[in-house]
């Protein structure tokens, strides 16, 4: 039997991002996020969601490229915590468009052979699904970072 997990595929200026659907709680049309007064580059300020604030992030920014703007079909991609942290049960993610539902399985995803390098502690896995290259982030390690600003 083969199994599979239902995923998202997130679209970024320069990549994919391949993460488990029940990460991402909601996808929102764009909008500014309230810039804070200090902070990394990569966090680009808070926006109330739900009545909640939460922070946004570009991983672009995070990477250590320059924060893309979105385009028109930019959008927001709401993502569940996962670290437990009650400060940080979600945060912002800046996309490029709205994500697309896939079926990973055995089959179709393949890990790509070179491996995350040590400077690169955000990214967990390069892989293929169906022959285009996406990539798994560290979830943990983004948010330990956001911990530490917000």
């Amino acid at each position: 039997m083969n199994s599979e997990v239902r995923s998202v595929l997130v679209p970024l200026a320069d990549r994919q991002l391949l993460l488990p659907n029940a990460v991402v709680a909601e996808v929102m049309g764009y909008q500014p996020p309230e810039p804070v007064e200090e902070g990394p580059e990569w966090y680009l300020g808070n926006m109330a969601w739900r009545g909640v604030l939460i922070p946004v992030i570009s991983f672009e920014a995070m990477l250590g490229g320059e924060g893309v703007a979105p385009g028109h079909r930019g959008r927001i991609a709401i993502m569940n915590a996962l670290n437990g942290n009650p400060r940080l049960s979600r945060f912002g993610m800046v996309v490029q468009a709205i994500p697309s539902l896939v079926r990973v399985t055995t089959d179709n995803v393949m890990p790509k052979p070179e491996a995350p390098s040590e400077e690169d502690p955000l990214i967990r896995q390069a892989v293929e699904l169906d022959l285009s290259p996406a990539y798994i982030p560290n979830l943990d390690e983004i948010e330990r970072r956001l911990s530490e600003v917000i």
